[in-house]
């Protein structure tokens, strides 16, 4: 049975065998005499349908229709709520709002940076330009108004700033293509209709205008006609074309100092003014091709038309293409030697003679020796320099070295460095060449002869008989540290037919390889 405390109505169930004794409550620690009145009475469970109380009939059966007018304020709940926009925003939202957002920050950056006037988009036409912004403020647009669902407004107010921002670029950035005609000039002699005649001569005026002629004019009446060129410069800043002028003199051989005029009304164009030339115009149009494009060659004018190519121009990073320790510092000064310029080319060449080679090794030497045959003496002995640090055995580089020392060696400009890479990659011919400068300055040459070991016994021993004093002390000295038993027999047997101070040389280089043995 089941008792309850009359005190904190907690329930127990106990047997009948505690009717009639006092007990405690185990709740509130009451005390209690357990009789009828504290037993509780189970009520009768009734299931659905079984009984029927006459009070509920006052309930209706039906929900009712109509809600009932109340004099408080009802709540109202929005029956259909957007998880998009209560909920925090879902990943692939995320990433496509980052992804739009991106796609216009870099179309910006990169005009910001290549579409100047000067930068690599400079040929690309200003209608493609409004092509490639629209395209791309439509696409980044779309992408992110669909990643800001749960903010349209902010979506579509990025969506507007950007795409004014991108269709602002074309027009503070137009495209500069090269404008020059590819055309020649036609020249009509007299016996034509008056308006051909006319319409070629206004043609004519108009391009001498352009260019600015009188210059030309002027040198063709103080020099020789073939000896004068003018070099007509579309499209390039006031450095580039400095560089150009001084490559030209430079290239043709330093004849005449060349000189550089202005032209067009943005200073994007200009003439250069070469005199005294001994090449020709063809030659000299060839060595244009290294920074442009020929638009025209008009022997009669001496006039070479050229649109420089962006694509030409090095543009080098004036941090990295120092810094040996960069990543970047060997593609910077590979660059640099491609330059048409000899004096980016020059300090090139330097930079890389006192950097330890690495990932580039081999496309940096095979450029060093393609510009070698083609370079002036003092790049040719820097280049030398360059390809002892970075040519191996087995670049092939022995050759063309040796040939370029033979013309150096005519012209008396052989370097030791020349001399020593051709007796590290012992290259067939060196020991002649070696063997006339020794000839013409043995304290200067001797410890180069010394790195042919005993090769260079074999240089001196057959002309030792025939050597004056000097030349004997120098040899006696070679051969002594690099002599061999060969070579004691040899000069014992040809000392009783020279002089004394010959023979106490000779003898002292014995005596020094006896020592050695």
């Amino acid at each position: 049975m089941r008792i309850q405390c009359p005190e904190c109505s907690q329930r127990f169930d106990v047997t009948e065998d505690f009717l009639g004794k006092t007990v405690e409550c185990g709740s509130c620690d009451g005390r209690f005499k357990v009789s009828m009145d504290e037993v509780v009475k189970e009520k009768e469970k009734f299931y659905p349908g079984e009984k029927r109380d006459s009070h509920l009939e006052r309930f209706g059966r039906s929900a009712h229709e109509g809600a009932a007018n109340v004099e408080f304020a009802q709540a109202h709940y929005q029956p259909n709520v957007n998880f998009d926009q209560v909920g925090p925003p879902r990943p692939r939202r995320t990433v496509a709002m980052m992804s739009g957002i991106a796609l216009m920050s870099l179309i910006i950056i990169v005009f910001l940076l290549a579409g100047g006037k000067e930068g690599a988009m400079r040929d690309m036409e200003t209608m493609n330009r409004f092509i490639l912004c629209g395209f791309s403020a439509l696409v980044g647009g779309l992408l992110v108004i669909y990643g800001t669902a749960h903010n349209r407004k902010l979506g579509v107010l990025l969506t507007l700033v950007f795409a004014a921002i991108l269709l602002a670029l074309p027009v503070l950035f137009p495209g500069n293509p090269t404008s020059a005609s590819t055309e020649p000039i036609v020249l009509i002699d007299g016996g034509g209709e008056d308006n051909t005649s006319a319409q070629a001569t206004r043609i004519k005026d108009d391009y001498l205008f352009e260019i600015g002629y009188e210059p030309v004019s002027d040198a063709i009446a103080k020099h020789p006609k073939e000896s004068v060129v003018g070099i007509f410069i579309r499209s390039a800043s006031e450095t580039v074309r400095e560089k150009i002028a001084s490559f030209l003199y430079e290239a043709t051989d330093k004849v005449s100092r060349e000189t550089l005029y202005r032209r067009g009304e943005s200073g994007e164009d200009g003439l250069v003014l070469l005199v005294e030339q001994k090449m020709t115009i063809d030659e000299i149009a060839a060595l244009c091709t290294k920074f442009g494009r020929i638009e025209k060659i008009d022997k009669e004018l001496r006039i070479i038309d050229i649109a420089v190519e962006t694509a030409k121009i090095a543009s080098l990073d004036k941090y990295k293409v120092l810094d040996s320790e960069s990543l970047d510092f060997e593609a910077q000064n590979l660059k640099a030697l491609k330059s048409f310029d000899p004096r980016e080319q020059m300090d090139a060449v330097k930079r890389l003679a006192g950097a330890k080679p690495r990932a580039l090794r081999d496309d940096i030497t095979q450029e060093l020796l393609k510009m070698l045959p083609l370079s002036k003496a003092d790049l040719q002995l820097e280049i030398i320099n360059a390809l002892k640090v970075w040519a191996l055995p087995d670049s092939g580089a022995g050759p063309i070295v040796l040939e370029a020392v033979k013309e150096l060696h005519l012209q008396g400009k052989v370097s030791k460095t020349s001399m020593e890479l051709l007796i590290a990659h012992q290259v067939d011919g060196a020991d002649t060449i070696l063997m006339e400068l020794w000839h013409k300055d043995p304290v200067k040459w001797s410890d180069v002869l010394l790195q042919l070991g005993s090769g260079a016994e074999v240089l001196l021993l057959p002309k030792v008989k025939e050597m004056d004093v000097a030349h004997v002390t120098a040899a006696s000295d070679i051969i002594g540290k690099v002599g061999t038993e060969a070579g004691i027999e040899f000069l014992e047997g040809i000392m009783p037919d020279l002089d004394e101070h010959r023979k106490k040389s000779l003898q002292a280089a014995i005596d020094e390889i006896k020592k050695r043995q």
